[in-house]
């Protein structure tokens, strides 16, 4: 008798080279068109390792070849490597790159997920990796990177989102890994929060070992920033702490406490900052803290709501206040200044003025504003001649009470937002004033908002897939419009001012007017002109469901593009590959047929929720979909028997027999099998015409013809019903074996 079973060692195993070879990087989702894709290897090992017939794949089958096995090609311990779709555009974008760059024919990286597998050549694995866009990266241009290089591959927690400057770390140690030597300021706090005059101020310092090693003989210094420039200057020191006689071992911290005693009344701002000659990393090693004393900032409500400190003549000068508590504010004798005249700020009114709960008042230089903003509120105004000029390389704006305490304070910058003719404005009243991605450039139809609500709040809390491509027309009838469709499948109103979409390298606005609401259920059709009423003239029919907008430059490509949503933030909302070979196959010639979503809850990048429209007219713009329907996996039934099972070559148990039945009469069959990390290992079937029911053989073997390792691996089941659109899912675990 054959005793099976299976040991949870190996599931945690991966069937690898012993060489060390690590993916350690990743640039799936570039912003700009001058770099390109890339991913980069590092040599984790002792010993240097010849490249000699490497080579990569993503998640289709193309392979691609990164050193010809007749070529040696070393790379040494601790070193790094590009492979890349094309080094000059990387070298434009990182001008002072170093080390080894091999560019290869390529596979496109998905913005959704992908899969990279660095092979020796003959089919054996150095490295896999299966990443997802919640690991990292992907943002506004930044790689997804390595946290660890000796940690496991597909593990989430070992990636993230690069924080370098130039937004990724090609040929040199991550951002985010661990350095040598790294201290970090970690907190500077300030107490008491309300102090008066002659109180102490009370200073509390956390200095953390970020690195691998400990670290001793450095100084911690503390700045009065006089200026209020909030870079710490040698003549602004007022006191330097020495750590010789200290030794701070790897993720331990250090508290240090200063005070000051008898303090002055007025704004302060100080500045903590490490000095440590060994440090790899000094962008962590500062920290800055502003306190108000002599009276606490009055809890008033009041904030600084927008600043237009760069008209556009005749505009003048001005800043909006906003009452954000629930009673109204007196601003009687309260005052304003920008950076150079804190000490001598304006009045702004010696007369009893009220700022209602919520409500907004606006500072203008002059009235010269009225020509600018035909929709402002004229009794929401107060015209101050001698409003302080605000400098448009960036400067503060200051709000003072009647008692000269400081009320909110905004110390803006150029890169925040704003310019020769839109304002910057603030994103949330309830997040603080001095944060920079709490601010940016208005998108209001008059580029500011005076006496209004922000534009910019509109365009926050957006998610994935709150907007989806549901429909393109890419190929259509000679003499008719190509056209993509949009849905909103929430039950939100997005405010589509703003947002973009991304054909390839192109950039179209999303929106014609000033404010363009898309409803819950809505759809958009987006069209390259009006030939589109030739194929589908109700479109001309007025219907609160659906808008259409029109873009004469619109181009799709028939071999398949790119396609993003963004909002106005710049985030993704929603993209897709399309693929001509997305069509039925039964469809002898797909010109004027678009390619329709199944379900538009279900992924835009999965081939198998996309297929032909069935309609007459090719297409289905600002309707529901020819094909839809909802997704159905309950009454689909999958089992295996038997289970365990040990294909080991000794007669017996050595196979294992599926079988299914699924609802569909005739369907597309996907069978496969993934390890318990989630990577696949196996495709049984792949796009099989089938019946309602079946059965396959498994042999417990990968798709390189290796024997599986001992452990639990996951059957999934999908079958895609090409005439109905029906989709089906089922997953059961399957467990290989070995005798005792």
């Amino acid at each position: 008798m054959k005793i099976i079973l299976f040991s949870f060692y190996f599931l945690i195993s991966a069937c690898l080279l012993n060489a060390q070879i690590v993916i350690n990087e990743v640039m799936y989702a570039h912003t700009t068109t001058t770099e390109k894709e890339w991913f980069e290897i590092y040599n984790k090992d002792t010993a240097v390792i010849n490249l000699s017939g490497i080579e990569w794949k993503d998640a289709t089958s193309t392979i691609h070849t990164i050193v010809a096995v007749a070529n040696n090609i070393y790379i040494n311990p601790q070193q790094y490597a590009i492979v890349c779709q094309d080094s000059a555009a990387l070298k434009l974008y990182h001008p002072g790159i170093s080390g080894k760059i091999f560019q290869t024919s390529w596979s496109a990286l998905n913005d959704t997920g992908d899969d990279i597998i660095l092979i020796k050549n003959g089919g054996q694995r150095y490295d896999s990796l299966h990443y997802l866009p919640s690991w990292g990266g992907g943002s506004d241009g930044y790689s997804l990177e390595r946290i660890n290089p000796n940690g496991i591959t597909n593990n989430q927690s070992n990636w993230g989102t690069s924080t370098d400057a130039m937004k990724s770390t090609p040929n040199r140690q991550n951002s985010l890994t661990n350095k040598s030597y790294d201290l970090q300021l970690k907190s500077f706090l300030i107490s008491p929060s309300f102090p008066k005059a002659g109180d102490s101020l009370n200073f509390n310092f956390n200095i953390f070992n970020n690195g691998l090693n400990s670290a001793n003989n450095f100084n911690l210094n503390i700045y009065r920033d006089q200026n209020l420039d909030s870079i710490p200057q040698a003549g602004e020191i007022i006191y330097s702490k020495n750590f010789n006689a200290n030794i701070l071992n790897p993720n331990d911290s250090i508290i240090y406490q200063y005070v000051i005693q008898n303090i002055d009344s007025g704004f302060k701002q100080y500045i903590g900052k490490i000095i440590y000659s060994q440090d790899n990393d000094t962008l962590n090693n500062v920290l800055v803290k502003n306190i108000n004393v002599g009276g606490s900032t009055a809890s008033t409500g009041l904030i600084i709501n927008e600043i237009m400190y760069a008209p556009q003549s005749p505009e003048p000068e001005w800043i909006e206040l906003y009452n954000n508590s629930n009673l109204p504010v007196d601003i009687k004798n309260w005052k304003i200044s920008d950076s150079s005249a804190q000490s001598n700020p304006v009045t702004i009114t010696s007369s009893s003025r009220l700022i209602n709960s919520k409500d907004y008042l606006v500072i203008a230089k002059s009235n010269s504003i009225l020509l600018a903003h035909t929709r402002i509120d004229t009794s929401k105004i107060i015209y101050l001649s001698s409003l302080p000029t605000f400098n448009n390389d960036g400067d503060a704006v200051i709000i003072f009470n009647n008692a000269n305490a400081r009320i909110d304070q905004v110390f803006y910058k150029p890169v925040w937002g704003g310019n020769s003719k839109n304002s910057l404005e603030r994103i949330s009243p309830d997040h603080q004033s001095n944060d920079s991605t709490n601010w940016a450039t208005s998108l209001d139809c008059e580029y500011s908002s005076p006496t209004r609500q922000n534009s910019i709040i509109n365009f926050t809390g957006y998610l994935k897939n709150d907007l989806i491509i549901n429909e393109i027309m890419y190929d259509p009838l000679t003499g008719n419009s190509e056209w993509l469709e949009l849905y909103n499948p929430t039950f939100k109103y997005l405010n589509l001012i703003g947002w973009k979409i991304n054909i390839s390298s192109n950039i179209f606005n999303l929106s014609d007017t000033c404010n363009i609401i898309i409803k819950p259920n809505e759809y958009l059709v987006f069209a390259a002109d009006t030939t589109i009423y030739n194929r589908f003239p109700d479109l001309k029919k007025i219907d609160s469901s659906r808008r259409i907008i029109f873009n004469k430059s619109l181009s799709l490509n028939n071999e398949g593009a790119l396609i993003k949503i963004k909002d106005a933030m710049n985030n993704v909302i929603d993209s897709v590959y399309y693929n001509p070979k997305w069509h039925n196959n039964n469809i002898p010639d797909t010109k004027g047929y678009s390619l329709e979503k199944i379900n538009p809850l279900l992924g835009s990048n999965d081939r198998s929720n996309w297929c032909s429209c069935t309609s007459p007219n090719g297409g289905t713009p600002g309707g529901k979909n020819s094909i839809y329907t909802q997704n159905q996996i309950t009454s689909t039934n999958l089992s295996v028997s038997p289970n365990p099972f040990s294909p080991d070559g000794d007669g017996f148990e050595d196979f294992t027999i599926i079988k299914y039945k699924i609802i569909s009469k005739i369907a597309q069959l996907r069978v496969k099998v993934f390890d318990v990390k989630g990577r696949l290992v196996r495709t049984l079937l792949n796009n099989q015409l089938s019946g309602s029911e079946g059965q396959i053989i498994f042999d417990g073997k990968n798709d390189s013809g290796e024997k599986l390792r001992i452990g639990i691996y996951i059957l999934f089941l999908e079958a895609i019903d090409d005439r109905g659109g029906t989709v089906e899912q089922v997953k059961t675990a399957v467990v290989v074996a070995a005798k005792l």
